[in-house]
Protein backbone atom coordinates (compact mmCIF):
# COMPACT_ATOMS: atom_id res chain seq x y z
CA UNK A 1 0.00 0.00 0.00
CA UNK A 2 0.55 3.47 -0.57
CA UNK A 3 0.53 6.63 1.52
CA UNK A 4 1.39 10.22 -0.20
CA UNK A 5 1.80 12.21 2.70
CA UNK A 6 4.07 15.27 4.04
CA UNK A 7 6.24 15.25 6.58
CA UNK A 8 6.38 17.37 9.64
CA UNK A 9 8.76 19.41 10.21
CA UNK A 10 11.17 18.95 13.53
CA UNK A 11 11.79 21.30 15.99
CA UNK A 12 15.26 22.49 15.26
CA UNK A 13 16.65 22.21 18.31
CA UNK A 14 15.71 17.95 17.74
CA UNK A 15 16.75 17.72 13.95
CA UNK A 16 19.55 14.97 13.66
CA UNK A 17 22.28 16.00 11.52
CA UNK A 18 21.71 15.12 7.93
CA UNK A 19 24.53 13.98 5.22
CA UNK A 20 23.21 15.76 2.57
CA UNK A 21 25.99 13.88 0.24
CA UNK A 22 24.13 9.97 0.84
CA UNK A 23 21.47 8.88 -1.17
CA UNK A 24 20.89 6.20 1.19
CA UNK A 25 19.46 5.94 4.75
CA UNK A 26 18.63 2.66 7.05
CA UNK A 27 16.95 4.19 10.25
CA UNK A 28 16.29 1.35 12.55
CA UNK A 29 15.29 0.84 16.42
CA UNK A 30 12.74 0.59 19.25
CA UNK A 31 12.68 4.44 19.56
CA UNK A 32 9.79 5.53 17.05
CA UNK A 33 9.81 8.77 17.86
CA UNK A 34 13.11 9.22 17.24
CA UNK A 35 13.32 7.49 14.03
CA UNK A 36 10.61 9.43 12.72
CA UNK A 37 12.41 12.71 13.87
CA UNK A 38 15.62 11.76 11.99
CA UNK A 39 13.51 10.87 8.88
CA UNK A 40 11.76 13.99 8.72
CA UNK A 41 15.15 15.52 8.96
CA UNK A 42 16.53 14.28 6.21
CA UNK A 43 13.67 14.99 3.78
CA UNK A 44 13.75 18.67 5.03
CA UNK A 45 17.39 18.66 4.29
CA UNK A 46 16.37 17.94 0.18
CA UNK A 47 12.71 19.24 0.05
CA UNK A 48 11.05 22.17 1.11
CA UNK A 49 7.24 22.27 2.17
CA UNK A 50 6.26 23.21 -1.34
CA UNK A 51 8.48 20.52 -3.08
CA UNK A 52 7.39 16.98 -1.40
CA UNK A 53 4.01 17.39 -2.76
CA UNK A 54 5.39 15.63 -5.95
CA UNK A 55 8.57 14.99 -5.01
CA UNK A 56 8.23 12.92 -1.70
CA UNK A 57 6.25 9.42 -1.06
CA UNK A 58 6.07 7.45 1.39
CA UNK A 59 4.98 3.71 1.29
CA UNK A 60 4.12 1.46 3.92
CA UNK A 61 3.73 -1.95 3.02
CA UNK A 62 0.21 -4.32 4.38
CA UNK A 63 0.56 -7.05 6.65
CA UNK A 64 1.39 -10.83 5.45
CA UNK A 65 4.28 -12.40 4.17
CA UNK A 66 6.87 -10.99 1.23
CA UNK A 67 5.87 -7.45 2.21
CA UNK A 68 9.56 -6.29 0.50
CA UNK A 69 8.86 -8.24 -2.51
CA UNK A 70 5.28 -7.10 -2.52
CA UNK A 71 6.09 -3.29 -2.57
CA UNK A 72 9.63 -3.52 -4.57
CA UNK A 73 8.62 -2.71 -7.61
CA UNK A 74 6.79 0.92 -6.22
CA UNK A 75 10.47 1.76 -4.34
CA UNK A 76 12.03 1.16 -7.93
CA UNK A 77 9.61 3.08 -9.59
CA UNK A 78 9.53 6.21 -6.98
CA UNK A 79 13.29 6.17 -6.91
CA UNK A 80 13.29 6.14 -11.07
CA UNK A 81 10.92 9.19 -11.59
CA UNK A 82 12.54 12.41 -12.53
CA UNK A 83 11.37 15.39 -10.72
CA UNK A 84 9.60 18.05 -13.13
CA UNK A 85 11.61 20.74 -11.42
CA UNK A 86 15.64 21.01 -12.59
CA UNK A 87 17.85 20.11 -9.53
CA UNK A 88 15.37 18.71 -7.35
CA UNK A 89 15.58 15.52 -5.65
CA UNK A 90 12.93 12.75 -5.31
CA UNK A 91 12.34 11.27 -2.21
CA UNK A 92 11.19 7.91 -1.03
CA UNK A 93 10.73 6.15 2.32
CA UNK A 94 10.01 2.98 2.81
CA UNK A 95 8.68 1.84 6.31
CA UNK A 96 9.06 -1.44 8.11
CA UNK A 97 9.32 -4.68 6.41
CA UNK A 98 9.24 -8.01 7.83
CA UNK A 99 12.33 -8.62 5.37
CA UNK A 100 15.07 -6.93 7.27
CA UNK A 101 13.86 -8.62 10.70
CA UNK A 102 16.09 -12.00 11.72
CA UNK A 103 14.23 -14.70 11.50
CA UNK A 104 12.73 -16.01 15.26
CA UNK A 105 13.72 -19.40 14.90
CA UNK A 106 12.83 -21.62 11.67
CA UNK A 107 14.21 -20.03 8.93
CA UNK A 108 12.67 -17.65 6.50
CA UNK A 109 11.46 -18.97 3.15
CA UNK A 110 13.33 -16.41 1.44
CA UNK A 111 16.53 -17.57 3.43
CA UNK A 112 15.81 -21.02 3.10
CA UNK A 113 15.72 -20.86 -0.64
CA UNK A 114 18.86 -19.10 -1.01
CA UNK A 115 20.54 -21.79 0.84
CA UNK A 116 19.25 -24.11 -1.15
CA UNK A 117 20.29 -22.19 -4.56
CA UNK A 118 22.48 -19.50 -4.23
CA UNK A 119 22.57 -18.48 -7.28
CA UNK A 120 18.65 -17.51 -6.15
CA UNK A 121 17.91 -14.05 -5.05
CA UNK A 122 15.82 -12.56 -2.34
CA UNK A 123 14.01 -9.35 -2.73
CA UNK A 124 16.66 -7.71 -0.23
CA UNK A 125 19.62 -8.68 -2.95
CA UNK A 126 17.79 -7.11 -5.55
CA UNK A 127 17.08 -3.72 -3.37
CA UNK A 128 20.33 -3.93 -2.41
CA UNK A 129 22.12 -4.42 -5.93
CA UNK A 130 19.49 -1.39 -6.76
CA UNK A 131 20.61 0.74 -4.06
CA UNK A 132 24.42 0.35 -4.70
CA UNK A 133 24.49 -0.21 -8.84
CA UNK A 134 21.48 2.16 -10.23
CA UNK A 135 20.74 4.53 -7.33
CA UNK A 136 23.91 6.59 -7.94
CA UNK A 137 23.06 7.05 -11.40
CA UNK A 138 19.21 8.77 -10.17
CA UNK A 139 18.88 12.02 -8.53
CA UNK A 140 16.60 9.93 -5.58
CA UNK A 141 17.14 9.74 -1.97
CA UNK A 142 16.10 5.93 0.01
CA UNK A 143 14.99 6.15 3.36
CA UNK A 144 13.83 3.10 4.84
CA UNK A 145 13.25 2.64 8.70
CA UNK A 146 12.75 -0.78 10.45
CA UNK A 147 11.06 -0.31 14.13
CA UNK A 148 12.34 -3.00 16.08
CA UNK A 149 10.53 -4.69 19.24
CA UNK A 150 13.01 -7.00 21.10
CA UNK A 151 9.93 -8.35 23.35
CA UNK A 152 8.70 -10.03 20.02
CA UNK A 153 11.86 -10.72 18.40
CA UNK A 154 11.40 -7.93 16.34
CA UNK A 155 15.38 -6.80 15.41
CA UNK A 156 17.50 -6.07 12.12
CA UNK A 157 19.11 -8.68 10.83
CA UNK A 158 23.22 -7.52 10.40
CA UNK A 159 23.24 -10.24 7.56
CA UNK A 160 20.66 -8.89 5.85
CA UNK A 161 22.17 -7.35 2.31
CA UNK A 162 20.58 -3.57 2.65
CA UNK A 163 21.44 -3.52 6.02
CA UNK A 164 25.00 -4.70 5.62
CA UNK A 165 25.40 -1.78 2.48
CA UNK A 166 24.27 1.03 4.68
CA UNK A 167 27.12 -0.02 7.03
CA UNK A 168 29.44 -0.20 4.47
CA UNK A 169 28.11 3.26 3.05
CA UNK A 170 28.32 4.62 7.26
CA UNK A 171 24.37 5.60 6.31
CA UNK A 172 23.11 2.76 9.12
CA UNK A 173 21.75 4.72 11.96
CA UNK A 174 20.65 3.36 15.11
CA UNK A 175 17.96 4.80 17.92
CA UNK A 176 17.66 2.97 20.97
CA UNK A 177 14.55 4.10 23.39
CA UNK A 178 16.10 5.16 26.63
CA UNK A 179 12.86 3.86 28.99
CA UNK A 180 13.40 2.59 32.56
CA UNK A 181 12.87 -0.88 32.01
CA UNK A 182 16.50 -1.55 30.69
CA UNK A 183 18.04 1.12 33.23
CA UNK A 184 15.75 -0.96 36.08
CA UNK A 185 17.33 -4.33 35.10
CA UNK A 186 21.07 -2.63 35.12
CA UNK A 187 20.29 -1.57 38.74
CA UNK A 188 18.26 -4.74 40.13
CA UNK A 189 21.09 -7.29 38.75
CA UNK A 190 23.86 -4.73 39.92
CA UNK A 191 21.84 -4.65 43.54
CA UNK A 192 21.04 -1.31 43.70
CA UNK A 193 18.63 -0.95 45.97
CA UNK A 194 17.33 2.32 45.94
CA UNK A 195 17.77 3.07 42.54
CA UNK A 196 16.15 -0.20 41.29
CA UNK A 197 13.08 0.81 43.31
CA UNK A 198 12.40 3.92 41.88
CA UNK A 199 12.90 2.73 38.42
CA UNK A 200 10.43 -0.16 38.79
CA UNK A 201 8.07 2.49 40.29
CA UNK A 202 8.86 4.60 37.18
CA UNK A 203 7.93 1.82 34.54
CA UNK A 204 4.65 0.69 36.36
CA UNK A 205 3.63 4.00 35.87
CA UNK A 206 4.08 4.36 32.32
CA UNK A 207 2.55 0.95 31.83
CA UNK A 208 -0.47 1.61 34.21
CA UNK A 209 1.45 -2.12 35.85
CA UNK A 210 0.32 -4.05 32.96
CA UNK A 211 1.38 -7.81 33.18
CA UNK A 212 4.07 -7.94 31.71
CA UNK A 213 6.53 -6.64 33.80
CA UNK A 214 6.09 -9.61 36.24
CA UNK A 215 6.70 -11.78 33.09
CA UNK A 216 9.33 -9.79 31.68
CA UNK A 217 10.94 -9.92 35.85
CA UNK A 218 10.58 -14.18 35.38
CA UNK A 219 12.01 -13.98 32.09
CA UNK A 220 15.38 -12.15 32.53
CA UNK A 221 15.72 -13.86 35.94
CA UNK A 222 16.07 -17.29 33.35
CA UNK A 223 18.31 -15.63 31.30
CA UNK A 224 20.33 -14.95 34.46
CA UNK A 225 20.58 -18.20 35.88
CA UNK A 226 21.60 -19.41 32.01
CA UNK A 227 24.56 -17.15 32.08
CA UNK A 228 25.22 -18.12 35.98
CA UNK A 229 25.66 -21.85 34.50
CA UNK A 230 27.21 -21.29 31.45
CA UNK A 231 29.90 -19.38 33.63
CA UNK A 232 30.24 -21.70 36.62
CA UNK A 233 32.02 -25.17 37.02
CA UNK A 234 28.82 -27.19 37.27
CA UNK A 235 28.85 -27.96 33.47
CA UNK A 236 32.75 -29.56 33.92
CA UNK A 237 30.96 -31.82 36.60
CA UNK A 238 28.13 -33.06 34.97
CA UNK A 239 30.79 -34.09 32.33
CA UNK A 240 28.99 -30.80 29.86
CA UNK A 241 30.94 -28.15 27.68
CA UNK A 242 29.48 -24.62 27.23
CA UNK A 243 28.64 -25.48 23.46
CA UNK A 244 26.91 -29.11 24.47
CA UNK A 245 25.01 -26.96 27.21
CA UNK A 246 24.01 -24.08 24.21
CA UNK A 247 23.52 -26.80 21.53
CA UNK A 248 21.49 -29.40 23.70
CA UNK A 249 19.74 -28.00 26.81
CA UNK A 250 18.96 -23.95 26.12
CA UNK A 251 15.21 -23.15 24.75
CA UNK A 252 14.81 -23.26 21.70
CA UNK A 253 12.55 -19.68 21.40
CA UNK A 254 15.66 -17.52 20.60
CA UNK A 255 14.08 -14.57 23.25
CA UNK A 256 14.50 -17.47 25.93
CA UNK A 257 17.92 -18.73 24.74
CA UNK A 258 21.06 -16.90 26.67
CA UNK A 259 22.70 -17.79 23.55
CA UNK A 260 20.71 -16.32 20.77
CA UNK A 261 20.63 -13.39 22.56
CA UNK A 262 21.27 -9.80 20.20
CA UNK A 263 23.62 -7.98 19.91
CA UNK A 264 25.88 -10.72 21.05
CA UNK A 265 26.91 -8.18 23.89
CA UNK A 266 23.40 -8.92 26.03
CA UNK A 267 25.33 -11.98 26.60
CA UNK A 268 27.75 -10.67 28.24
CA UNK A 269 26.33 -8.25 30.01
CA UNK A 270 23.89 -11.05 31.75
CA UNK A 271 27.16 -13.07 32.23
CA UNK A 272 28.90 -10.17 34.29
CA UNK A 273 25.81 -9.59 36.08
CA UNK A 274 25.30 -13.50 37.23
CA UNK A 275 28.60 -12.99 39.23
CA UNK A 276 26.95 -10.42 41.48
CA UNK A 277 24.81 -13.67 42.71
CA UNK A 278 24.75 -17.22 43.98
CA UNK A 279 23.27 -19.99 42.66
CA UNK A 280 20.97 -20.25 46.35
CA UNK A 281 20.40 -16.63 45.48
CA UNK A 282 19.14 -16.72 41.84
CA UNK A 283 16.91 -20.10 42.40
CA UNK A 284 15.67 -18.32 45.51
CA UNK A 285 14.69 -15.79 44.18
CA UNK A 286 12.64 -17.05 40.95
CA UNK A 287 10.93 -19.60 43.33
CA UNK A 288 9.70 -16.59 45.25
CA UNK A 289 8.43 -14.67 41.67
CA UNK A 290 5.98 -17.99 41.46
CA UNK A 291 3.01 -15.60 43.50
CA UNK A 292 3.81 -12.58 41.48
CA UNK A 293 2.83 -14.63 38.19
CA UNK A 294 0.28 -16.26 39.42
CA UNK A 295 -1.36 -12.87 40.38
CA UNK A 296 0.09 -10.83 37.11
CA UNK A 297 -3.27 -12.18 35.83
CA UNK A 298 -5.91 -13.00 38.54
CA UNK A 299 -8.78 -15.59 37.85
CA UNK A 300 -11.91 -14.50 39.13
CA UNK A 301 -12.07 -18.35 41.09
CA UNK A 302 -8.71 -16.57 43.13
CA UNK A 303 -10.78 -15.08 46.81
CA UNK A 304 -7.96 -12.86 47.95
CA UNK A 305 -5.71 -11.06 45.05
CA UNK A 306 -2.43 -9.10 46.74
CA UNK A 307 -1.58 -5.83 45.98
CA UNK A 308 1.16 -6.92 42.96
CA UNK A 309 3.26 -3.59 43.07
CA UNK A 310 3.94 -4.08 46.83
CA UNK A 311 5.32 -7.52 46.22
CA UNK A 312 6.96 -6.44 43.75
CA UNK A 313 8.70 -4.06 46.06
CA UNK A 314 9.25 -6.16 48.29
CA UNK A 315 10.68 -8.90 46.10
CA UNK A 316 13.47 -6.49 44.82
CA UNK A 317 14.25 -5.47 48.07
CA UNK A 318 14.82 -9.03 48.95
CA UNK A 319 16.59 -9.75 45.71
CA UNK A 320 18.77 -7.01 45.99
CA UNK A 321 19.85 -7.07 50.01
CA UNK A 322 20.06 -10.75 50.92
CA UNK A 323 23.30 -12.28 51.18
CA UNK A 324 25.04 -15.62 52.37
Amino acid sequence: MMSYARTASPSKAASPKVNKKAQFHFIHGDDEAAIERCKSAIVEAHLSQEEREENYREIIPSGGANQLRRVLGDVLSELSTVSFLPDTKRVVTLYTTQDFFEAKAAKSKAKAAKEADPSKLTPSDHLAAFIEKELPKLPGILIILAVEDYEKWKRVAPANPVVQLAGRQGTLQVFREQGPQFAFFDALFARKTGEALALWRAWMEQTSGAPKLYFALAAQLRLLIQAKTAASNQLAARGLSKADFARDLMPSEADKNLFSLRPEWRQEKLTRAASNFTFQELLGAYEKLEELQRFAIPLLSDPFVPDKSVLAEFWIMDFTGQRD
